[in-house]
Parts: C-alpha cells; sequence; structure tokens
C-alpha cells in the first residue's frame, strides 16, 4: 500500500492498496485536515461549454476534513454545485435540506469512518468522461492515520488514486456513482533504538552510536538534540540515518543531550532511546 503521511508529534519539535492513499496525522490527538479535489470534464461544442477548457465542460467537486467543519451543512466550508444538462457533477446527501444537497464542496467534521457519495451527469452520449485526481496534500510522518479510497460504484470497480486521471465512456443522462471513503488505521510504531552512546567527543562534532532495531519496516533514525540552555529537543536528521551511528558535526562548547528513534517507510517513529547527555569542552 502507497502512504502518504503527515506528522505533529506531541514528544519532539521537528525542523508520504494501490487503489486508495494512507494518510498519517497527529499523535496523540487524531486531527489530520486535507482535502481532495475531483475535476470531471467532457468534451463538448463551444459555446455551450459551460465552465469549459479547451472545448471541454469541467467541473470539481471536492471532499475534505476539517476540525472546524459540520457532520451538515455549513457554509463556512460548504458550497453548492452548479451543473447543466452538459456536465453536472456534485456530492449528494438525501440527508440534507433540499436547497442543500448538492455539493461541490463538501468538508465534514475530523472524525471516522466517513462516506462521499458523487455523481456525474452529462448528455453528452458515448464521449470519454474525464476525472482529474488532485491527492490530499501533506506533510512529513507519525502513526495514526486516515485511508482513503475511491470506487466507481456504477462499474463495481476502484479507482486508483495515486494515477493523475480515471476514464469512462459516458451514457448520455445516466448517473455516474463514485463513493469517496475515509477511515481511521492505527500503525504499530517499531521498537526503540537501545544503548545510545557517544565513541567520540571532539571540541567541534560528536559520533553517536546505538544499538539498531530489527524490522523490515524501519529504514533509520533520526535523531534529537537539547542545546545547552534549552528545554526542547530538536531534530537534527532531515532524512532518516541509515545505520546505527551519526556525526553531529555543528556543536559548540557546552552540554548536549540526544535521543534516537527508529523510523519507518511511513514515517511512523517508535518511542526513544535512552537519553545521553554529552559535554563538548574548548
Amino acid at each position: 500500500m502507497t502512504r502518504l503521511t503527515a506528522k505533529l508529534s506531541s514528544l519532539f519539535s521537528a525542523a508520504s492498496v494501490p487503489a486508495g492513499l494512507l494518510l498519517f496525522a497527529a499523535l496523540p490527538a487524531f486531527a489530520a485536515d486535507w482535502q481532495m479535489s475531483i475535476k470531471i470534464s467532457v468534451p463538448c461544442e463551444p459555446p455551450s461549454c459551460v465552465g469549459g477548457e479547451g472545448g471541454k465542460a469541467a467541473q470539481v467537486v471536492t471532499a475534505g476534513a476539517r476540525l472546524t467543519a459540520l457532520d451538515a451543512y455549513d457554509n463556512t466550508w460548504d458550497t453548492m454545485a452548479l451543473g447543466s444538462s452538459i456536465l453536472s457533477a456534485y456530492a449528494d446527501h438525501p440527508d440534507y435540506a433540499p436547497g442543500h444537497r448538492f455539493l461541490a464542496r463538501d468538508y465534514r467534521f475530523d472524525s471516522y469512518p466517513k462516506q462521499w457519495d458523487m455523481y456525474v451527469i452529462s448528455d453528452q452520449d458515448g464521449q470519454p468522461v474525464t476525472l482529474a485526481l488532485t491527492a490530499p496534500q501533506t506533510t512529513s510522518g507519525a502513526c495514526l492515520g486516515i485511508s482513503l479510497n475511491l470506487t466507481d460504484v456504477t462499474a463495481g470497480a476502484p479507482v486508483d488514486l495515486l494515477q493523475p486521471t480515471y476514464m469512462y465512456t459516458n451514457s448520455a443522462g445516466v448517473p455516474r456513482q463514485f463513493r469517496l471513503t475515509a477511515s481511521q488505521v492505527v500503525e504499530t510504531p517499531p521498537s526503540s533504538p537501545a544503548n545510545l552512546f557517544s565513541p567520540r567527543v571532539g571540541t567541534t562534532s560528536v559520533l553517536l552510536a546505538w544499538t539498531g532495531v530489527n524490522g523490515a519496516s524501519v529504514v533509520g533514525y533520526h535523531v534529537y538534540r537539547k542545546d545547552p540552555g534549552s528545554s526542547e529537543y530538536r531534530r537534527r536528521t532531515v532524512a532518516p540515518a541509515p545505520a546505527g551511528k551519526y556525526i553531529d558535526g555543528d556543536v559548540n562548547p557546552g552540554s548536549y543531550s540526544y535521543l534516537v528513534t527508529a523510523v519507518t517507510s511511513t514515517g511512523c517513529e517508535s518511542g526513544p532511546s535512552n537519553g545521553l547527555a554529552v559535554f563538548v569542552g574548548q
């Protein structure tokens, strides 16, 4: 399963099914604001191509989650769909009030599972309908996340969210149904590295070493440092260090503290290793 990742760590301060996406979000509180946009287009003849470009009618349907959104119509986040006989695309909510049922943008509260039923209708018989998929944008990784899957319900087939487009041949006036689902997923963190120590402390660098973690999912290690006079650990590694050692080449005289975590391919981190205090002399 290909994964996109996003993280907010509660412990440290830190400087991504073929048909689905897995987004990792914050620990300990699950709060991953995200959105996914689908641009639907169908060829048509000007001047009837409403909202179109290059001889195509086009509309965008967006689904997403926000901590400030509601599981009901919310005009802060939701917008009504506008369509025509040439192309109409929307998320359908039969449980909403009649005037708010068909949405072009539909955000929900950040709780799971969630489901969006989307429909595409066009009178352009036999024409190819294209869905251009914009995957959610995320940042670094953690261990609690959401799994997104899109299904072409009419065809009974999954839509590969890792591909930029999905196409089908239109039947005039026949609604095509799609379903986007979002569910919560928890990844078990790897074991913590052990025996963190320093074989060598120089005046301008510190060599760190530790006992690594066995497991195919572990791709490396992050090193965290607390500077003299600071109460906060900050991550030193941009990418995970691939082996059980690390050279910190940016130190000045003073007392430093270090921790190390193991990192999986999704960015899920272990708990910290034992702490190590190091004094750098002049």
